[in-house]
Order: C-alpha cells, then structure tokens, then sequence
C-alpha cells in the first residue's frame, strides 16, 4: 500500500546539508576586522553569484560581509579626503606666507609673524617658527638691519640697544604709515646681537611689534603693500607734521629752552606748509574732497600762529600762539577725511 505521505529521513541519517561558500565567511571575515575592505567588497559580491549559481549556504554571511566592507571603504576614503584637504590647505598655507621650517631669529624678515618658544621674546630666545600673520603670533617683524663695525669689537650691550633703539624708531614709520591704526598696547622691541654672536659676525638687528600683554593678531602693517594710492598721500602729508612734532625739546618748561622751542616751532611751521601742499594738490576721491580741504585750510590757520611762535620775543608770547596754532589740530575734519578714504579714525594717542 503507497503511503500517503511523502518520504523524509531515517532519525538515525543526518539530514542532507548544501556546502557553505568559502568567499563568503571570507567576505564576513575581512568586513568585520576591517582588513582591506575592498577586497572584503569584491568576495562578497562574487560570493552571492556562486552560491545562487551553486545553491551553496552562507547568501546571510556574504551579505553582511559586502555591507561591512563596503561602510569600511567609504569611511576610508572620508578620512584620506579629509586628510588631503588638510595637507593641501597646510602647503597652501605655507606657499601664500613663505613659511620656512626650523626658523632661527637670522631668518626673520620684514613682514613675518612669528612665535618663539613658550611665547617668551626677552632673555636669550634663538628659534622663531614664523607663521601666517592672520593667527596669534608674539611678534611682527617691521625692520631688520646688520650694524656696522665689520672688524672692530663688540660696542657693550648699551651701545648696542641704543643703535637698536634709534634705528628701529625709524623703520617703524615706513613699515606704519597709519599711526591712527596701531593699538595702544603695542610697542616697539628687537633682538640684537649679543657678545658671543658678534664674533661669529651675526650681528643682525630685528626690530618687531609685540604687545605689552598677550599675544598679537592680524597684521599692523600699513605701507605701499597694503594701502592705495590715495591713502599713502594722505598719510606720508599727516605723517610729516606728526614727524615733526614728535621732535619737540625735552625741557618740560618754554622758559628753560626757549631758542630750542622756537627751532621746534619753525620745524612745524614748515610741515604744515608741506603737508596742507600735499593735501591740496591731490586729486582725492569726491567723497573725501571737501574734507580735505577743509582740512588743508585749517593747517593754513595753524601755519600762521606756530610761524609767530617761531619769532616770539619771550616764552609768554610763545606760548600764547603755540596754544592757539594747537586748537586748529585739524582733527575732526581729519577724522571725516579718513572715513571716507577708508582709514582709521580713532586717534589712539587722543586724550592721552
């Protein structure tokens, strides 16, 4: 009699099992360790065609090893892109500022920003590693000079400070033509040569910027580089009174030197005629025009009492046309002919 139902294994015979695709525990193996994963990839791909091709076991672990991989790979090359870009942006960086590796204070020049180790820029500092001038630095470089004495001994560290000084002074004008734009707790310093290096001939000045506290950011320089065409007339014109200002007579009383407050006053007298010319015979954008006339006839103003100061009999009768000649500053319609050639307008030296 045919039984009705359909045959099925002895209890005692194992069942009958399909083989299990070798690609595909390979596949699952290298998608978990993430070992080569595109190699994990490309097993378990052809590892799904053999076992539909076979009728093989292990379709679950072929899958599971492709997307393992496959998430390996991608991640992969996030990082490598990541890792491009920021070398690409760390050699652009340095291409755009010329950064230089191991910097010694020799290698400075005139626009680098730099740190020096532990930020510290007194005592005996060698190294400066120079860097883009937009980041925090200690440091800006307006002015690098060799002193002279070629075969003669080292002058004594006063001397050589009091060169430094000097000399830096000056080169900070060319290197800040805008002195509106230079930040109250910033100063002048400098490394020199020392007596050891001066007889190695290293015997190079750097004359810097730095805060009295803190670390600088962005750049303070304000030269041919940096400003336009109208901008540097209008500065080297306010420059050359300020110039001459500056060069006033140390005696704190008129009376104690009054020929040398008179010399003073004849210099003035002199820069203002030159700088109302400077002012006067530019062709100034139409927007500052009308401030920079006014400007120029103000100094005219100014001109006529510190002349009169230049002759005065007694210190009293100097002293009456210097006040005088020091109200007409000029300084508000200076302060509208900046703005509109877009220029500093604070005066950080005004009500100090």
């Amino acid at each position: 009699m045919d039984s009705p139902y359909s045959p099925q294994p002895s209890a005692l015979e194992p069942p009958t099992r399909r083989p299990l695709n070798k690609l595909a525990v390979m596949a699952l193996v290298l998608g978990l360790v993430c070992v080569v994963p595109v190699i994990g990839v490309v097993l378990g791909a052809v590892a799904l065609t053999q076992i539909d091709r076979r009728g093989e076991r292990g379709k679950g672990l072929a899958v599971t090893g492709l997307v393992l991989s496959a998430l390996s790979t991608l991640v992969a090359a996030l990082l490598a892109l990541g890792g491009l870009a920021a070398f690409t942006k760390g050699f652009s960086d340095g291409l755009a500022h010329g950064a230089r590796g191991g910097d010694t204070l020799s290698s400075l020049r005139r626009g680098d920003c730099f740190n020096t180790p532990k930020d510290e820029v007194k005592g005996a500092v060698r190294n400066a590693a120079t860097v883009p001038c937009a980041r925090v630095h200690t440091g800006e470089v307006f002015g690098v000079f060799q002193m002279s004495g070629e075969n003669s001994g080292f002058p004594g560290d006063d001397s050589v400070a009091t060169v430094a000084g000097k000399r830096c002074g000056q080169l900070r004008h060319a290197y800040t033509l805008d002195t509106w734009a230079f930040p109250k707790d910033a100063g002048v310093s400098y490394f020199v040569p020392t007596s050891r290096s001066w007889n190695i001939h290293e015997r190079q000045v750097i004359c810097f910027y730095r805060k009295h506290s803190g670390p600088l950011t962005g750049s303070l320089r304000r030269d041919e580089t940096t400003l336009d065409a109208h901008q540097l007339v209008y500065l080297k014109a306010a420059n050359t009174l300020d110039d001459a200002k500056d060069d006033a007579p140390e005696a704190e009383y008129i009376e104690d030197d009054l020929k040398g407050y008179k010399q003073w006053a004849h210099d003035v007298t002199i820069a203002l005629g030159q700088e109302s010319r400077l002012l006067r015979h530019h062709d100034w954008p139409a927007a500052a025009r009308p401030h920079v006339a006014a400007l120029a006839k103000e100094l005219d103003a100014a001109r006529a009492h510190w002349a009169k100061a230049a002759g005065a009999k007694n210190a009293h009768a100097y002293y009456d046309h210097y006040k005088a000649g020091e109200r007409l500053s000029g300084h508000d319609e200076a302060v509208k002919a900046r703005a509109a050639l877009g220029l500093a307008t604070t005066d950080p030296t005004a009500g100090s």
